[in-house]
């Protein structure tokens, strides 16, 4: 047994306890003055090498050894070290000459696959990890594979972990702690410096991916922004999320955070994951999240919940032009979720706008509305002001300032002072989530109820208030 121990140098030695001064790896080959003749002692000194990992002792034929017993010999095999025997013809120096030409033969060939390795990096820059893993585990030896870790975040990188008779697990350096798996051939032998070059390779493949994916998410963040605030068209707008991958149908996402650039990480990391595209930004101290509306949304929106908790979506809409509105419903969905205390996917439902969000009586639609904007009704009365049509677009604008400006026809100065006024009269903070989705419900429960007049779709500027 240990027939198939590497053998990295070997050395003569002729002293009683030659572990004392070889080591790993090595050959001894002695012609037998310091073997010693019982069983017992012969045993301890076969264990004495195997203990600091020599890799097998050669004993010259008919020279100074005493004869080895058969104790000692099956006490060897037990241990798995190998005791040979060199040929009385055959030069210690031809051996050691051979075991360093083999040694030298290994380390060219380990140079070679060392450099197979570096090429797959650069043969595959830009086309992904699959293809670079398949090179990979080619030059290994078998298949290679990225995992999640198994070990503690932050564990060692570099250092090898055998998960079973033929798989092997290296922590990498790269985002998200993954973890390199190899799992070896059937004729395939672990070589430890190699592994842990490729290590390093696909930490550097990751790492690089991942701050393209950053730099693509940062460009889809500010298009989404200006979206939201109005600056980029809507038509335009379909063009440049299509190059993000993400089309129609669409649905706006929506959830409060305290850390927004993580949380926007998280948020696509957790969409890329499930292959998904996806534009993220943050508004008001929420992600807003842009995807197309399909079977996957739900699922990659609920894989976010524990760390998001409640989520708000919209209904799916045809085009950009209904955004505005989706971010609406999505915060009205995130606000109802809130009420129930939910910590899941709340998904807006048009036909049930009234009921879901909305009290059902009449009365109570006008006491909701009374509310929070009888301040404004009697203000716009006593001053003869159109305070209230001016909430009403700025809200259906999901407070863009560009946009609520253009259909008012007034300058984006004139509308700031206006909400400023609202602000005063309502004492609410329209900046904040709350406030404005507090706002928005009691326009609804107006427009329910009577109190305001609603709206042509296609109309945008026959906006009035109509007093009680």
């Amino acid at each position: 047994m240990g027939e198939d121990r590497p053998i990295a140098w070997a050395h003569v030695c002729e002293l009683a306890e030659p572990w004392k001064w070889l080591g790993s790896g090595a050959l001894v080959m002695t012609t037998g003055l310091a073997v010693p003749e019982s069983a017992a002692d012969q045993s301890r000194y076969f264990e004495g090498m195997q203990a600091v990992g020599i890799a097998a002792v050669t004993i010259g034929e008919d020279m100074s050894a005493p004869p080895l017993t058969a104790d000692a010999l099956a006490h060897a095999s037990e241990l798995g070290f190998p005791v040979l025997e060199t040929a009385h013809e055959t030069p210690f120096i031809g051996l050691a000459m051979a075991v360093a030409e083999a040694a030298q033969q290994e380390r060219a060939m380990r140079v070679q696959r060392t450099e197979r390795l570096y090429a797959a990096l650069g043969a595959h820059a830009s086309d992904g990890i699959e293809p670079l893993l398949e090179d990979l585990g080619a030059v290994l030896g078998g298949t290679a594979a990225v995992r999640p870790s198994r070990r503690a975040r932050g564990a060692t990188h570099g250092r090898v972990e055998q998960l079973g008779a033929r798989v092997f697990e290296v922590p990498l350096l790269a985002p998200g702690d993954p973890a390199l798996r190899l799992t070896l051939d059937e004729h395939g032998s672990l070589d430890l410096a190699l592994l842990q070059h490729a290590s390093a390779i696909v930490s550097s493949a990751l790492s690089v991916a991942a701050a393209a994916r950053r730099h693509e998410w940062m460009y889809g963040s500010i298009l989404l922004a200006n979206l939201a605030d109005g600056t980029v068209p809507p038509a335009p707008a379909e063009r440049l999320v299509a190059a993000h991958g993400v089309g129609a149908p669409y649905a706006v996402a929506s959830w409060p955070v305290d850390d927004p650039r993580e949380a926007v990480e998280a948020a696509l990391a957790g969409f890329s994951a499930a292959e998904l595209p996806a534009l993220a930004t943050i508004k008001d101290g929420h992600v807003l999240l842009l995807a197309q509306d399909g079977e996957g949304l739900v699922a990659a929106l609920e894989s976010l919940v524990p760390s998001a908790g409640a989520i708000g979506v919209s209904a799916p809409f045809p085009a950009l032009d209904g955004f505005a509105s989706g971010i609406r419903e999505a915060n009205l969905a995130l606000v109802h979720a809130g009420r129930n205390g939910a910590a899941s996917v709340t998904r807006f439902e048009p036909a049930s706008s009234g009921s879901l969000f909305l009290p059902e009586s009449p009365s109570q639609l006008r006491a909701l509305a009374a509310q929070v904007l009888d301040p404004l009704f009697a203000y716009d009365r006593r001053r003869g002001t159109q305070l209230l049509p001016t909430l009403r677009v700025f809200l259906e604008e999901n407070r863009g300032w560009v946009r609520a400006a253009d259909r008012l026809f007034i300058h984006r100065q004139t509308l700031i002072a206006r909400v400023a006024r609202i602000e005063q009269v309502l004492e609410r903070d329209l900046s904040t989530l709350a406030d404005a989705t507090e706002c928005w419900l009691a326009l609804q429960a107006a427009i329910e109820c009577g109190l305001v007049e609603p709206i042509a779709t296609e109309d945008h500027t026959n906006v009035r208030g109509i007093g009680r």
